[in-house]
C-alpha cells in the first residue's frame, strides 16, 4: 500500500531577490553579488578523502526522493570567473556515509539580467537529505560559487511504503520549549509512542498520543523551559518502527 505521490520543486537559494515579472524569461537570475555562494577559502571536506576544499553542503531536514535539478552560476558581471565549472555530487541519508552521484559540468553565466541557467544533474528518483556539492575547477577566478539550485523533489509525507510503516520529521529544531512533529502512517489507529532523552541516555519524557484523520501535525510538549541547552534525542515509535531525531535545545 502507498500513498498517493506528488512531485514539486524545491529552490535552493542564497538571498531573496526582488520580484521581476518576465514573459521572456520566466527564470532569469539576477546580476547581484550577494545572490548567490561564495566561498575564498579551502575548508576540511565533509568527505575526509577529498581534503580540503570549496564545498557546500545542503541539509535538506529528511530524507526527500530527488530527481532534476537546475542551476544558476555565479552572475556578477565583474565576477563570472569565479563561477564553478568542473564539480562532484555526493548524497547522504545521515551525512557521514557518501555516495558519489557523478562528476558534472556547469557553463559559465552571461552577466545578464535574462540569464536562465542550465539543467543540472539528475538525481533519478535517489532518496537523500544531504546534498554536498564539490567544485574542482571555475573559470579562473580566486573565488568559487554559483548562484542558485532547484531540486524536483517527491513530498515523503505523500508516499509511505509499506516497510517504513511511517514519515515523521520534528520541528523546529533548535527548539526552545516544545515541537510539532510532522507524522503520516500506514496505521492511523496504532497508537503513537514518543520519549525524549538526554545525551547520556537518560528519559526525559515519555508519553503516548492517538493520531486524528485527516491531521498530520502534532505538538509534543517537551517542557523546554525546564530542559539545559544542548543536545537531546527524541524517538518516535509505532507498530515496532521507530524514527530517531537529534534535537537541540536553545536559549529563549
Amino acid at each position: 500500500m502507498m500513498k498517493k505521490s506528488h512531485l514539486y520543486i524545491l529552490i535552493l537559494s542564497f538571498l531573496s531577490t526582488p520580484f521581476i515579472s518576465a514573459q521572456c524569461y520566466p527564470d532569469r537570475h539576477s546580476t547581484n553579488w550577494f545572490d548567490g555562494w561564495v566561498s575564498c577559502e579551502k575548508s576540511p571536506n565533509p568527505i575526509a578523502s577529498y581534503g580540503e576544499t570549496h564545498w557546500i553542503m545542503y541539509d535538506l531536514g529528511y530524507n526527500y526522493v530527488l530527481n532534476e535539478t537546475k542551476l544558476w552560476n555565479a552572475n556578477e558581471p565583474k565576477n563570472l570567473n569565479y563561477g564553478i565549472n568542473e564539480f562532484n555530487v555526493d548524497y547522504s541519508l545521515d551525512g557521514v556515509t557518501w555516495t558519489n552521484l557523478g562528476a558534472f559540468n556547469l557553463e559559465q553565466a552571461s552577466g545578464l539580467s535574462t540569464y536562465e541557467g542550465s539543467e543540472g544533474p539528475d538525481f533519478n528518483a535517489t532518496k537523500a537529505r544531504f546534498v554536498l556539492i564539490t567544485p574542482t575547477s571555475n573559470f579562473g577566478g580566486d573565488c568559487y560559487g554559483f548562484s542558485e539550485l532547484k531540486m524536483s523533489i517527491t513530498d515523503p509525507f505523500l508516499v509511505v511504503e509499506e516497510a517504513d510503516v511511517f514519515n515523521a520529521m520534528a520541528y523546529p529544531n533548535p527548539f526552545i520549549n516544545n515541537v510539532t512533529l510532522r507524522m503520516v502512517s500506514l496505521d492511523e489507529n496504532a497508537p503513537v509512542n514518543y520519549a525524549l532523552y538526554d545525551i547520556l541516555g537518560r528519559t526525559i519524557i515519555s508519553n503516548t498520543f492517538n493520531m486524528t484523520e485527516g491531521n498530520d501535525t502534532y505538538e509534543l510538549p517537551l517542557h523546554g523551559n525546564t530542559l539545559s541547552i544542548g543536545i537531546y534525542i527524541l524517538k518516535i515509535t509505532q507498530n515496532e518502527k521507530e524514527r530517531s531525531f537529534k534535537l537541540i535545545k536553545k536559549e529563549y
